[in-house]
């Protein structure tokens, strides 16, 4: 049954349609919303995005805070086959008992060995193969031989349900569409509108004569559309006749055979969150990813169409999970319910042009802010936490209110429940990235930290008193005293040479600044007790670097006296060193 929202025409929202070819999507957003439809590719001033292709993280990381788009990076881990059957395999492992709700599955080649040995032991049992990228039937065929599938191809094998549940004799699916609005945490909505895909001929199980009918053994709309015994919906009101019926009818149906219709519910409702409980690390991490500073978690949604079988005794399977469910109109009922969904579906995301308002005025206040303060602020993530936890309780309300038909399943009373299903997820993703071992690289650092801050607080503190502290100090000075006081002891030693006092200046005229180099003076790192050094001959004249060099001898042999006239070598590299220097008369009594 239908629940018409309230709906306010706004024709300040723009909503970017260039990328889907669906008509529905375009009636839905402009004559029931009112919004601006833009066809402009390269337009980048949208408040929604529709797509009919996967998103990718480059696209979300570009968008703004108040921006939508109806896909989420990363849902091709459950929307393609053989991701599918590889996390849910994964989740079985650990919870076989709780994973129970989808056919066993195999990915071929890597599976082969294992599927060898299932057919060994089960004989005489057909197989699904599915090429693991293909949508609408296109490929599927099924065989009891390993030998007739392609050892080259890449495949999803799959247990075929030989005994499956029919109305009026036919195989069929239930087509359910579900609305995946957050991601971090989870939210999931499932419409009570839905389709049920019947095949065109009567089924019995699969033999050698029948097995290659793909008609009987498949209920792919695009497979049976064709067959001349399909017979098309003409009245929307008469939801129960021909080989695409809605899913109400169905659950009335079932009811009638005596089938309690709440507990499949509930049933179909569990399988559809633990599907999503395996994805959510993977989700959540390009979400964030890409908008690290998000707090709403409303900027991606997604309606999701997933495909579930029952067997004989009522029990639901689910078969795929499609990222971009058709949403093509070949019949009045397919109009009428695929239009609810999109409609209730935009509904629930609350797109208005306020949001776009708010965050234009926001971004004009910091960069005025930021041109006075010079500083670029930003949230805590305490206040970033004060934020979200608001803005979650405002959307509850808003959801409350606005439900229309759909049921929302996640989060509910039985939450906790789902987390543990969440946190394997989460260990399973981070051991295929590598982030568990930077993850235990840190953690190991940490408790060594805390082991290290443990041992400090064993060993007990000395309390220094007033006067302790002032004898230290008085010791220290004493200790310095010492020695500035052997410092110029050794510097006492010097020669007369060294006569700072009583020289004569060189004449300062340019003949003689030339004709004499100026003589560096030795200047220490110790500077307050080591006096600089000028060289002077027994005339008490300054010597001449040309005088000074023949005539040089280090007594203590630290340097080489060359390095007196190299002025690339500065004289503070030689500070730690005391030197003596002796000069001998030469054969000319210079």
């Amino acid at each position: 049954m239908d629940v018409k929202p309230t709906i306010k025409k706004n024709n300040n929202i723009t909503c970017n349609i260039a990328f889907t070819r669906y008509e529905i999507v375009k009636h839905v957003g402009e004559k029931i919303f009112g919004w601006k439809l833009s066809n402009d590719e390269e337009d980048e001033k949208w408040d929604i995005l529709w797509t009919d292709c996967a998103v990718p993280p480059e696209k979300l990381a570009k968008m703004h805070p108040y921006q939508k788009i109806n896909h989420f990076p990363g849902m091709y881990a459950i929307s393609r086959k053989n991701y599918l059957a590889m996390n849910l395999s994964k989740l079985k492992k650990k919870f076989p008992n709780e994973y129970n709700f989808f056919p066993r599955s195999w990915l071929y080649p890597c599976d082969l060995n294992d599927l060898k040995l299932f057919m060994q032991n089960k004989k005489n049992c057909y197989l699904i193969v599915k090429p693991e990228a293909s949508c609408q039937g296109r490929g599927i065929f099924l065989t009891k031989k390993l030998d007739s599938i392609d050892p080259n191809g890449r495949f999803v094998v799959q247990e075929y349900l030989n005994k499956p549940y029919l109305i009026e004799n036919l195989k069929f699916d239930l087509r359910i569409y579900v609305l995946v609005a957050g991601c971090d945490p989870l939210r999931i909505f499932v419409h009570e509108d839905g389709l049920t895909r019947f095949a065109t001929e009567e089924y019995s199980k699969p033999t050698q004569n029948n097995f290659e009918d793909m008609c009987m053994h498949l209920t792919n709309y695009a497979v049976n559309k064709n067959n001349p015994n399909f017979v098309h919906n003409e009245d929307p009101d008469d939801d129960d006749s021909g080989h695409k019926r809605s899913l109400q009818s169905t659950y009335d149906h079932l009811s009638e055979m005596g089938y309690d219709v709440e507990a499949l519910k509930k049933s179909i409702d569990d399988s559809i969150i633990k599907t999503l409980c395996s994805i959510q690390p993977t989700l959540a991490h390009h979400y964030r990813s890409c908008q690290p500073e998000d707090t709403a978690n409303a900027m991606c949604f997604e309606v999701l169409g997933f495909d579930v079988i029952l067997d004989s005794k009522g029990r639901p399977y689910v078969l795929e999970v499609n990222h971009t469910p058709s949403f093509t109109t070949d019949s009045p009922l397919d109009w009428k319910i695929k239009k609810h969904v999109i409609r209730d579906a935009l509904v629930l995301m609350n797109i208005t042009s306020r949001e776009r308002k708010a965050y234009l005025k926001k971004q004009k206040e910091l960069i005025l802010k930021r041109a006075v303060t010079g500083k670029l602020e930003k949230d805590s993530k305490e206040e970033r936490q004060i934020k979200s936890n608001l803005l979650k309780q405002k959307r509850d309300r808003w959801e409350q209110k606005h439900l229309g038909s759909f049921r929302k399943i996640y989060p509910s009373e039985s939450t906790e429940v789902y987390q543990k299903y969440i946190n394997y997820a989460n260990d399973m993703y981070q051991e295929w990235t590598g982030g568990n071992l930077a993850k235990s690289k840190k953690v190991l650092i940490q408790e060594k930290e805390k082991e290290r801050e443990r041992e400090r607080e064993k060993i007990p503190r000395k309390v220094q008193s007033v006067k302790d502290v002032k004898e230290q100090k008085k010791h220290q000075i004493i200790e310095k005293n010492k020695d500035d006081e052997i410092m110029r002891t050794r510097c006492s030693s010097i020669p007369i040479l060294v006569s700072p006092t009583e020289t004569e200046r060189p004449n300062n005229t340019v003949f003689e600044r030339l004709s004499k180099p100026s003589i560096k003076k030795y200047k220490s790192s110790r500077a307050p007790i080591f006096p600089p050094l000028v060289y002077y001959d027994d005339n008490n004249k300054p010597i001449n670097a040309k005088q000074l060099h023949p005539t040089a001898r280090i007594i203590n042999g630290y340097f080489d006296s060359k390095a007196l006239i190299n002025r690339n070598i500065g004289f503070k590299m030689m500070a730690p060193k005391v030197f003596q220097f002796v000069f001998e008369k030469n054969s000319d009594g210079q």
